[in-house]
């Protein structure tokens, strides 16, 4: 999501230590299967299905690159309006240990509320704090909606606990829940758009 803080900690979680540490040779072979390859390239695909909104929203592919440490780019597909869109995101740079925040600048194809624009985006984010093992992070920034021809305010707060994540986010337009969980190098997201309208997502990176 844009602009967010990670856990602010810098530790990677073994998402499928469950399985590879299990006596069943079936579910070991599944958490190492989920774990490849063991050296992402760098692309990442997402894919988003949200039944109950309109063609343009219903359901939407991504693939990304990472061409730098700072910098990913890609193009967002959507099959049932066979709409094309443009993705970026570009860390100016990363928060440091005291007070500074991240500063994020990028530009994606998104939905608000029944309608689907490009966007150009700046946010700042911060890792907070922990409390019961949970990481809280916070972002916030504008983005300007070209179909509405307006700059809107944008914000959310990041939770994490080891391979769980939940979000919550006002796009501008609506809020959103997510709740995600990983899987090696594959991700699986419950959405519940403008808090309403239940989806799911699946991404990868390979």
């Amino acid at each position: 999501m844009r602009g967010r803080s990670s856990d602010g900690s810098g530790e990677s979680y073994d998402s499928v230590g469950f399985l590879t540490r299990s006596d069943n040779g079936t579910l070991q072979g599944l958490g190492s299967f989920l774990s490849k390859p063991e050296k992402p390239l760098g692309l990442s695909i997402y894919s988003r299905w949200i039944p109950e909104k309109p063609d343009h929203g219903q359901w939407y592919l991504n693939i990304s690159y990472q061409l730098f440490d700072n910098f990913r780019a890609g193009l967002d597909y959507r099959p049932l309006t066979e709409d094309f869109g443009v993705i970026a995101n570009w860390r100016v740079f990363p928060e440091s240990d005291d007070w500074r925040p991240a500063l994020v600048l990028g530009s994606s194809n998104d939905d608000f509320g029944n309608i689907n624009s490009q966007s150009i985006y700046g946010t700042f984010s911060k890792y907070l704090f922990e409390v019961m093992n949970v990481g809280f992070s916070v972002y916030g920034g504008a983005t300007y909606i070209e179909a509405l021809n307006d700059l809107r305010p944008v914000g959310g707060l990041h939770l994490r606990r080891e391979a769980w994540t939940a979000m919550f986010m006002y796009s501008g337009v609506d809020e959103h829940l997510t709740l995600a969980r990983e899987l090696g190098n594959h991700t699986v997201s419950f959405i519940l758009f403008d808090l309403e309208l239940p989806g799911l997502a699946y991404g990868f990176r390979f």
